[in-house]
């Protein structure tokens, strides 16, 4: 505003309004932020009426809201009723009243009940953004088990596209991250695509480290957004209103749909689901009245097409876990190997466990994908040859020449043994862990031991023996040796009778 203008002149609605709500108690900071103008305003109005605090303005009230207990209506819309639903009720038991819109019951309501929260209006782009929640407390929420006949409780998940507002709702068992990332699968398939971005809270299942400018995402969530192409996009920490839509909306059809649920009974989570699922057709396809049109026509309008294109594949969920490289080039994830490029065996790895895969990555890169083994397989080596160095390359590296000087010490048939086990294999570090394994056991039993284990197995043809055969062999040995006690000699004793004594008799 240019200085020494001044500020344009109220009406008298804006001045009656003022008036209206000083009336009904609000403060002078809630009048100015309800009506977008400044406190100095409403002082100035305020004081140009006189009376206007001993004696209370005519407020204008429908005639036929006087038919209506107001304070039933506050009573049961505190217990959960919406306040659609109450009115929808009330206008079929009244005929008189029939004419009555929803709109106009509204506005008599507010008048008696004033709450005017202050909030932001937002816009999204179609096909821009998505926001991802679970609701805090749905009761009644679950099924009776048919086996067990025990309650389950659930948790109501949703999700929204933010144009449309489209709603999908799934019913799941826990917030973990295995039912989040099902959920979000759901969801998109629901909507036929994907959108450009996901808004979601600082849950564990997404976010590792809650920040409010850099949080850190979960990296099984932000492989999952990667594989369908979506931007994460974590909120402030304690700022629910940073995704409003999917909060209003969890709330609303939660408050519309209870009822309907809990009148049934249900004997799995597909069956609850498959109710959900009918539901929220119902309810997307409500006209809202606000907008004049319904969720799934808008979506089918001006959405729809904005999307991006599912995968072609769905996406398979999997856990995370540190592993170290070993010198052999292999890493060792439950009871199997699997090997990974020669050139990352210096520092940790991340391994990422599927139900068919194992995926390993360094800084975020996928560096060797192996078909996982089977749950009762042992010992199993999944090698790629494109991971092992060249084989001259292999034999000057240290730890292979160091293995074959260490059995040198144990003794000269231990040393063969490990010779043909790095130089007559494939690759020469393809059984570098047996070998390592092997002279070990000169300090379990002794370096005599292994050698002549070593001694025994080349002269029966054994050049490439297991460890567990090593171990066994030098076992049997110690035992054999045991057994060979040295007769105990008896000195003469004048009062034993001996064998002769006997057979004399």
């Amino acid at each position: 505003m240019v200085k020494g203008q001044k500020g344009k002149t109220k009406g008298p609605r804006m001045i009656s309004e003022i008036q209206r709500l000083k009336a009904m108690g609000l403060s002078k900071r809630m009048i100015a932020k309800s009506l977008g103008c400044s406190r100095n305003t409403v002082d100035k109005y305020l004081s140009a009426s006189p009376d206007a605090d001993s004696e209370s303005p005519k407020v204008y009230r429908a005639a036929w809201s006087d038919q209506v207990k107001w304070i039933d209506v506050e009573s049961a819309t505190s217990r959960g009723m919406t306040l659609s639903e109450f009115w929808e009720r009330f206008i079929s038991l009244r005929e008189e009243l029939k004419d009555v819109s929803y709109l106009a019951f509204w506005r008599e309501y507010r008048r008696r009940f004033p709450n005017i929260p202050i909030e932001l209006h937002k816009t999204h782009p179609p096909g821009e953004r998505c926001e991802i929640d679970y609701k805090g407390d749905s009761p009644g929420l679950g099924f009776i088990d048919r086996y067990t006949r025990e309650y389950v409780p659930c948790r109501l998940f949703g999700s929204i596209l933010c144009f449309s507002q489209l709603f999908f709702p799934r019913a799941t068992l826990t917030e973990k991250q295995d039912d989040l990332l099902k959920s979000i699968s759901e969801a998109y398939k629901y909507f036929g695509g994907v959108p450009v971005t996901s808004a979601f809270d600082n849950a564990k299942a997404a976010v590792s480290r809650a920040h409010r400018y850099d949080p850190d995402i979960n990296k099984e969530f932000a492989h999952f957004c990667e594989h369908y192409g979506t931007a994460p996009l974590a909120m402030r920490p304690r700022k629910p209103k940073d995704k409003n839509l999917i909060e209003n909306n969890l709330g609303v059809f939660w408050r519309w749909a209870r009822q309907r649920i809990q009148e049934k009974t249900f004997h799995s989570l597909a069956d609850l689901n498959d109710f959900i699922y009918e539901l929220a057709e119902d309810f997307n396809n409500r006209t809202q009245r606000k907008y004049g049109t319904s969720r799934r026509q808008k979506f089918i309008e001006g959405e729809q097409d904005k999307l991006l294109e599912l995968p072609s594949a769905p996406y398979s969920v999997g856990n995370w876990k540190t592993a170290k490289p070993h010198p052999d080039c292999h890493v060792q994830i439950g009871k199997n190997f699997y090997s990974i490029p020669h050139q990352h065996r210096d520092r940790l790895v991340d391994v990422r466990i599927t139900g068919a895969l194992i995926e390993i990555y360094r800084d975020l890169d996928c560096i060797a994908r192996h078909i996982k083994a089977h749950d009762n397989a042992v010992g199993q080596y999944f090698t790629n040859e494109n991971h092992l160095p060249d084989f001259h390359k292999a034999m000057r590296e240290a730890t292979p020449q160091q293995s074959i000087d260490q059995a040198s010490e144990v003794g000269p048939f231990a040393e063969q043994i490990i010779k043909s086990l790095i130089e007559d294999a494939r690759h020469p570090l393809m059984y570098l862990r047996r070998a390592q394994g092997i002279l070990r056991l000169s300090k379990r039993y002794s370096p005599k031991a292994l050698d002549r284990s070593s001694e025994i197995l080349l002269s029966i043809g054994t050049k490439n023996p297991k460890l567990s055969d090593v171990e066994a062999l030098i076992k049997n040995n110690l035992d054999s040796e045991k057994t060979n006690v040295i007769p105990i000699k008896r000195q003469s004793n004048p009062f034993l009778r001996g064998q002769e004594h006997w057979g004399n008799q």
